[in-house]
């Protein structure tokens, strides 16, 4: 019994996972580096993107979906993983006044859309990368010099021979 083919949609889920990991634990460990958050979800959700293409053994198509999965999806995971290095001491407490309710939303519409574009992008690069475009099949030759024909016919009667034979079955022609 031959195994079952793995469907596309469950390899692009998985594939997605991975780049939504490394697109949380990226951006956090950017953002603790010194990185504003939007530069640093980006920079992550490009690398997210590349990994998920990296994992998935897909076509472009996959490729750049599973990328634009991560850099969306990531952006929960990497505020979880910052509040985690906010709680540890990694990243300092921010001290800012909380802004008005319309500039949160702008600037979540922002970074989710900068995380959108940078996972598509990583994933398209990877994805370029990893899955080159199929090149047409080479035509090979029907004879390679030195082997024997796949079609050999009677040097004296013409009648097709059988693969390897010697001898002509219809005529008792030797062949060379």
């Amino acid at each position: 019994m031959l195994p079952q083919p793995v469907r596309k949609t469950r390899d692009l889920w998985a594939a997605a996972l991975v780049g939504v990991v490394a697109t949380g634990v990226i951006s956090a460990l950017l953002e603790a580096g010194g990185l504003t958050p939007p530069i640093s979800d980006g920079a992550g959700a490009f690398v997210g993107g590349a990994a998920a293409a990296y994992f998935l053994y897909g076509d472009m198509r996959l490729a750049t979906a599973a990328g634009a999965l991560s850099g969306v999806l990531g952006l929960p995971f990497y505020v979880g993983m910052s509040d985690i290095l906010v709680i540890v001491g990694i990243i300092p407490m921010p001290t800012q006044a909380n802004p008005p309710l319309p500039q949160l939303q702008l600037a979540l519409a922002v970074i989710l859309g900068v995380n959108l574009v940078a996972g598509m992008f990583g994933g398209t690069v990877m994805g370029a990368v990893r899955h080159p475009r199929e090149q047409p099949p080479i035509s090979m030759p029907q004879t390679v010099p030195g082997s024997i024909p796949q079609n050999k016919y009677c040097i004296q009667c013409g009648a097709q021979l059988p693969a390897g034979a010697v001898v002509c079955p219809h005529c008792n022609a030797r062949q060379p």
